[in-house]
């Protein structure tokens, strides 16, 4: 009988090389990364939201101001007053502009801020989820003349329309957007 006995092989599962240890550490690592960037992503998709959500609040400020003064503007029976300082709710053309030769209209001038639209535009009042109220300016545009036939067979008469362009400014929830719309509004008063 062979006294030898037989040593187990430490190469062979007696010792780990820890091949599998690394392997998991370097899987876990990978999965952090992921993880990591995904919630980077959400939370740069939910400020993305929230920007646009605060943007169409302001839009639809802006909006509102618009129909108000147009409704302002269709309800009047004669022609509006027109000034060059704010003092009636219609101004003249381009009263507002410092400089109509510069190339900049005047509601993209820096000076006119939220302190310069409190002081000069009319307020409209009611909105919701809004930290201010919309306001809008109205200007008397351009008048022209057109023929207008007072019967079939008739005479003609010249009528006068006269075309308001109103500018409006909606705040969202949050006081820094902004948003600026126009439209024109053509009326032949009596």
């Amino acid at each position: 009988m062979d006294k030898r006995q037989k040593t187990p092989n430490p190469g062979r599962g007696g010792r780990q090389n820890g091949a599998v240890l690394v392997f998991c550490l370097i899987f876990l690592a990978i999965l952090t990364i992921m993880g990591v960037s995904g919630m980077e992503s959400t939370i740069l998709e939910e400020r993305m939201s929230g920007n646009m959500q605060d943007y169409n609040a302001a839009f639809q400020a802006a909006e509102s101001a618009l129909k108000v003064a147009e409704g302002w503007l269709a309800g009047e029976d004669a022609k509006p007053a027109t000034s060059t300082n704010g003092s009636t709710t219609v101004w003249a053309v381009d009263a507002m502009d410092p400089d109509t030769t510069d190339g900049t209209y005047w509601w993209d001038l820096s000076a006119r801020d939220a302190s310069w639209w409190s002081a000069n535009a009319e307020a409209v009042s009611g909105l919701a989820g809004v930290a201010a109220q919309a306001q809008y300016i109205i200007e008397e545009y351009r008048t022209t003349s057109f023929q207008r036939p007072l019967g079939i067979g008739g005479e003609e008469v010249t009528v006068a329309r006269v075309f308001h362009r109103i500018t409006a400014r909606g705040i969202g929830s949050n006081s820094t957007t902004e948003v600026k719309l126009q439209s024109m509004f053509a009326k032949t008063y009596n």
